[in-house]
């Protein structure tokens, strides 16, 4: 996954089998998200056995602008991994533009490694009713028979599952990546309890919204008599707002995880 490729859970987790959310059509999505800016400070979180992390510290920024006619979506990612043998500067960068339907989306992303482009992929994503096509501009393109979301059109789908009270939303996700475009994409919801906000610059933009926890476990494309036994391949949880915001994020990568705390927030004028 391009936008956050190594997020997993190591422990078994006692999921069912992904299952496709009703009403998960591009046409069903009709919340609009208010454009905003979130930074959020990066931080080790936890680690296991199997891995050589020793310390990280980064940013991520996520940047959503309302163009009326849908959204354009900047994020970046600087994180620096300690290891015994070295640091790991990673640097990861996403363009898109996402139609209000969620019937297109265009992308474009670039990853670095210490400085050296690591990967990269870009294209555009047409969704039908029953299907969707991807074409790549340095790849071959595909295709798909089945409903898939684009990423702001799956978390708009998420909060309209938690509005209406639902406790768990799966739908099929388009991620970008060239290898492994897209993701089954299981979201558990739960109630926020009390949050504390204090530390967060425009904590105020958060006054009044309704708020969930959420746990959300991706899984890779598998054969169809392997889906029942797949294996999550990472997982992130946090706090998610009515208004698209989310704090708290814990960013889990198959042997340590990332805390990726809220400490900026800023709600873009909508000139629509």
């Amino acid at each position: 996954m391009n936008r956050f490729r190594l997020f997993f859970l190591s422990c078994f987790l006692a999921i069912p089998a992904p299952v496709f959310a009703e009403d998960a059509s591009p046409d069903a999505i009709e919340k609009r998200l208010p454009g905003h800016r979130a930074v959020y400070e990066l931080s080790l979180g936890e680690t296991r056995e199997t891995t050589a992390i020793s310390g990280a510290d980064g940013r991520y920024v996520f940047d959503l602008e309302d163009v009326c006619e849908g959204y354009t979506l900047n994020e970046r990612l600087v994180v620096r991994l300690a290891r015994e043998s070295g640091s790991i500067l990673t640097d990861y960068r996403l363009s898109a533009y996402e139609t209000e339907s969620g019937d297109l989306y265009r992308f474009s992303t670039e990853t670095e490694f210490n400085g050296t482009t690591g990967q990269s992929a870009a294209g555009n994503l047409s969704i039908e009713e029953e299907g969707a096509e991807v074409d790549y501009e340095d790849s071959d393109d595909i295709s798909f028979d089945e409903e898939v979301l684009p990423p702001l059109a799956h978390i708009r789908a998420i909060i309209e599952a938690a509005m209406a009270g639902k406790t768990r939303y799966a739908a099929t996700v388009f991620d970008g990546d060239i290898e492994k475009p897209v993701f089954y994409a299981v979201t558990r919801i739960a109630p926020s309890g009390e949050t504390k906000t204090d530390h967060i610059e425009g904590a105020e933009y958060l006054d009044g919204h309704a708020s969930w926890r959420i746990d959300s476990v991706y899984f890779p494309p598998a054969e169809p008599d392997q889906v029942e036994s797949s294996v999550p391949e990472f997982r992130f949880t946090g706090i998610l707002y009515d208004n698209g915001v989310v704090m708290d994020l814990v960013l889990d990568y198959l042997d340590f995880s990332l805390n990726a705390r809220l400490a900026e927030l800023e709600i873009h004028d909508n000139g629509c």
